[in-house]
């Protein structure tokens, strides 16, 4: 049987909050020891990142501890975006193959160090948790040599954060590295939410070349683009204080399409003369294109349309525990409130063991895809049997 608990601490010493959240954690899972114990601190702790570690080992017993530092950290009882705190998950399950791996700093890490790491086994089954730092990271590298060494394995996580950024593994903190854990066994279930609404219609790109998206539908892009701005309600005064993007189908076989069938990029320039835009991911002819804004109450909607979506997968069973990795320039900035991801999180899917931080971009897949994301939240859980 899998069980599972979460546990915050806020303010005190780092390593007399990490024995705390450990404790609460452990009390809550009702197990006697745990396999997994995952740790997210916020960045004043790195200092005494052994003496906490430690705490966390001799608290739960997990022979695989790690985690990072965030921006926040958050539990499913809130978000704690200022100050120190420390938020501790442990699970435990004769079904969970955990496969740990720390690869130091020494230039960008690879896929195929990772798969060489972990072996085959998550490839049949599970998720793959990255925790790197931003120093030296190249995203898409990164999951392009996983692919090709694993085939598709769901990868999540999210960029180490603070204004200290360091790794957790083991016993120690590392800077400039990547952390990470293989968790296979159990069955994941991802959603993203990479916080727009779609405006305007889906059409087909017809002429690109490379990342210059030259014609929609036979017509100029940005008359496309200008067309869709005009049909969003309010349009004009969300476009003042929203930003606005290109979603990529990534399923050219899906009908009709929905929000978490696009991968949202950036727009990197318009050309007056020709119309053309540029955006920033290769886009092919053939390609289906409809623009988006992310706005607070775009990103609220679309967050309540993927833990919606995840519900119906769930099909009424309950989270067993999962993680949730928020973007930073998400929480109260853009929401205006305390715990806004959170609070949606228990609506929607109920109350079970959570644990994540604010990061400096997330991974999640959209469709049979990996993707590093901005401005995003991407949630895993692991249903109950």
């Amino acid at each position: 049987m899998l069980a599972a608990g979460s546990g915050l601490a806020v303010g005190g010493a780092p390593d007399d909050a990490a024995l705390e959240a450990s404790l609460a954690a452990l009390a809550a899972s009702g197990a006697p020891h745990a396999d997994l114990a995952l740790v997210f601190v916020s960045s004043d702790a790195g200092p005494r990142a052994h003496e906490l570690l430690h705490a966390v080992r001799r608290a739960t017993g997990a022979r695989v501890v790690l985690g990072c530092s965030g921006a926040g950290v958050l539990t499913e009882r809130r978000e704690v975006e200022q100050g120190p705190a420390v938020a501790v998950l442990v699970a435990r399950d004769e079904r969970l193959v955990v496969t740990p791996f720390l690869l130091a700093a020494q230039g960008p890490a690879t896929g195929e160090e990772v798969a060489q790491r972990i072996g085959p086994t998550v490839a049949e089954g599970g998720c793959l948790l990255v925790l790197p730092d931003g120093l030296g990271l190249r995203p898409r590298a990164l999951l392009d040599g996983l692919h090709e060494a694993l085939g598709f394995v769901p990868v999540v996580g999210a960029v180490a954060a603070g204004e200290s950024v360091f790794e957790l593994y083991a016993t120690d903190a590392a800077r400039g590295a990547l952390a990470g854990v293989a968790l296979a066994g159990l069955e994941p279930m991802i959603g993203v939410a990479q916080g727009c609404m779609p405006i305007g219609e889906a059409y087909v790109v017809t002429r690109a070349d490379g990342n210059v998206i030259q014609q929609i539908a036979g017509r100029p892009a940005r008359e496309i683009l200008s067309d869709a701005i005009r049909a969003l309600p309010r349009g004009e005064a969300r476009i003042r204080r929203a930003g606005v993007f290109a979603g990529l189908a990534m399923d050219p076989a899906k009908s009709p399409l929905e929000r978490g069938d696009f991968l949202v990029r950036n727009l990197v320039g318009i050309d007056q003369a020709s119309g053309a835009v540029a955006v920033a991911e290769r886009v092919r002819v053939g390609q289906t294109i409809q623009f988006q804004i992310r706005d607070a109450e775009a990103s609220r909607e679309d967050l309540t349309a993927t833990l919606e979506a995840l519900a119906r997968r769930l099909g009424g069973r309950r989270p067993a525990f999962g993680c949730y990795f928020d973007c930073a320039g998400r929480g109260q900035e853009l929401f205006g409130v305390a715990d806004h991801d959170v609070a949606l999180i228990r609506k929607h899917l109920g109350e079970f063991p959570l644990v994540g931080f604010f990061g400096n971009g997330e991974f999640a897949p959209v469709g049979r895809r990996n993707f590093f994301h901005n401005y995003t939240g991407a949630l895993v859980v692991f249903p109950e049997a």
